[in-house]
């Protein structure tokens, strides 16, 4: 679910400056979301894992962990070599839900993450992957996603337009982005992803616990440089 060579993406997002600190957010978002309700982290599953950075965000090393990404950039090698010596934590290829599925085997998780993944999923599967992940978890679902529209979507547009490292938008999409109109963009990775949409599909599954932006959790949600969900496994009525 990533691309490129694992050391650029690594020196890419986290080396440090300012693009560092914001892609480095949602990991302290992470910690604080899961003291906030108190996951016990026991088991944990996490799609779009790479090479388990999360895991040294969770408030305990969890005594069973399923990481499953799609190796674009080699994370799962790396995570399995880094974890070698622990026989609980385990790194999976998964490039599709049904792959998911076979991997969790009917085990259940306490805990599910997904960071930073779902904006890369074929916009045709991630209902599948959501469903599969929710089928699987007992406890809480944490996710963080991009802001790619509003007044964030167009600091990231001019910006990264200085540098030639961002996709094609048409004027119309351009306009249509920055005023939430994300039906005239459309649809290619960051490129016309929609947070909002991906939070009414986790609140169809689970129950909503929080939805707040990162870097600062308590400002509006448009604010943010990406946006954080917390999730409960939806309890019978």
């Amino acid at each position: 679910m990533k691309k490129k060579s694992e050391a650029g993406y690594n020196e890419r997002l986290f080396s440090g400056g300012i693009r560092g600190r914001l892609h480095g957010a949602r990991f302290l978002w992470l910690a604080e979301s899961l003291r906030k309700v108190g996951a016990p982290c026991a088991s944990v599953l996490e799609l779009g894992c790479f090479d388990g950075r999360s895991i040294s965000h969770l408030p305990r090393l969890p005594e069973t962990y399923l990481g499953l990404d799609a190796n674009w950039e080699g994370g799962v090698d790396l995570g399995r070599d880094r974890w070698r010596s622990n026989p609980g934590i385990r790194f999976e290829y998964c490039r599709t839900p049904s792959e998911l599925r076979e991997h969790v085997g009917g085990r259940t998780f306490d805990t599910a993450l997904c960071l930073e993944t779902l904006e890369h999923v074929a916009p045709d599967l991630v209902a599948s992957y959501v469903e599969e992940i929710a089928r699987a978890t007992t406890g809480h679902l944490v996710v963080t996603v991009p802001n790619e529209k509003g007044p964030v979507f167009l600091g990231k547009y001019v910006t990264k337009r200085l540098f030639g490292d961002y996709f094609h938008y048409r004027p119309l999409e351009v306009l249509g982005a920055a005023l939430g109109r994300m039906d005239l963009v459309e649809r290619d990775d960051h490129k016309g992803f929609d947070y909002d949409a991906i939070v009414r599909l986790i609140g169809s599954h689970f129950d909503l616990v929080e939805v707040s932006p990162y870097p600062f959790r308590r400002l509006p949600r448009w604010t943010g440089f990406g946006v954080g969900i917390i999730a409960r496994t939806r309890r019978p009525r």
